[in-house]
């Protein structure tokens, strides 16, 4: 089979835990855009964030951002597919916000929106301090986020919820579900994320190959946990990095090694290169 598209997600998947591309993860990908392929980087994150990691890697990228949500070329205007939530999807993650009092972060595009700035050690935090202007995240500090959807209304395209323990986490996602309208997923074992409903990485990535006029059989999606499922169980060929959970594991129809070691790369030596 000759693959035309690769996803990727960053997280546990390019990124090694120091928050690092791997110089073989770089060649790989570089190699792979020059016969033709093309890389878009999948992930949980804002766009503007991605993007900073595209520029790292050296080579013109499509970014899919928030789960999905939001679809842009690396340095182009054009936005090739937004979905933000609505108003009566907002105000339901609030009243689950105000039930249990849990730490929620919403974003935009390219701004971190939450009731105190974070921490230091913070992944948007840390990556500000080096990367240039355009590629900063924004953060947006609001006491009241029952007033966020106004401020930045047709913009909000994702929720992150923090609760303090996995019991509280099945719990919340339980009641989210119940609540409809939309998708509840994991990107880590402390959160939730939340998005409009028939929204995920996974149609994110069936909406840009659509575009590209790539059939689904000449994809390769690559992930690691829970919000990556959608979009290798989409793929021609799912992949699953060897750090990656069971649940994901169990759907993928390869396993590549892990994080550490430079599973992306790995995989592109074999499948494309």
């Amino acid at each position: 089979m000759s693959y035309k598209l690769v996803c990727i997600d960053m997280d546990g998947t390019l990124l090694n835990s120091k928050h690092q591309v791997t110089e073989l993860n770089k060649k790989a990908i570089r190699e792979a855009v020059e016969k033709g392929v093309k890389i878009a980087i999948t992930t949980g994150r804002l766009y503007t964030s991605a993007s900073l990691y595209a520029e790292l890697i050296g080579v013109k990228v499509a970014v899919i951002s928030s789960n999905g949500t939001y679809i842009r070329e690396k340095d182009e205007d054009k936005v090739i597919f937004k979905h933000p939530l609505n108003r009566d999807q907002f105000n339901k993650i609030c009243d689950i916000i105000e039930k249990y009092n849990v730490r929620t972060n919403f974003n935009t595009f390219n701004r971190f929106i939450t009731r105190e700035l974070p921490a230091e050690d913070n992944a948007y935090m840390i990556t500000n301090k080096t990367a240039p202007k355009h590629l900063q995240v924004a953060f947006g500090v609001h006491e009241n986020m029952r007033e966020v959807y106004d401020i930045y209304e047709g913009e909000v395209l994702k929720a992150i919820m923090f609760p303090e323990s996995p019991e509280l986490i099945e719990k919340i996602k339980m009641d989210l579900i119940e609540l409809g309208g939309l998708e509840v997923v994991s990107s880590g074992p402390d959160n939730i994320e939340i998005m409009a409903e028939g929204t995920s990485k996974g149609s994110g990535v069936k909406a840009f190959a659509e575009i590209l006029g790539i059939n689904r059989d000449e994809i390769i999606c690559i992930g690691d946990h829970e919000n990556d499922i959608s979009m290798v169980k989409y793929a021609g060929l799912g992949i699953a990095m060897g750090n990656a959970t069971e649940s994901l594991k169990a759907v993928a129809d390869y396993i590549t090694d892990d994080n550490e070691n430079s599973g992306v790369g790995k995989a592109i030596n074999k499948f494309i290169l």
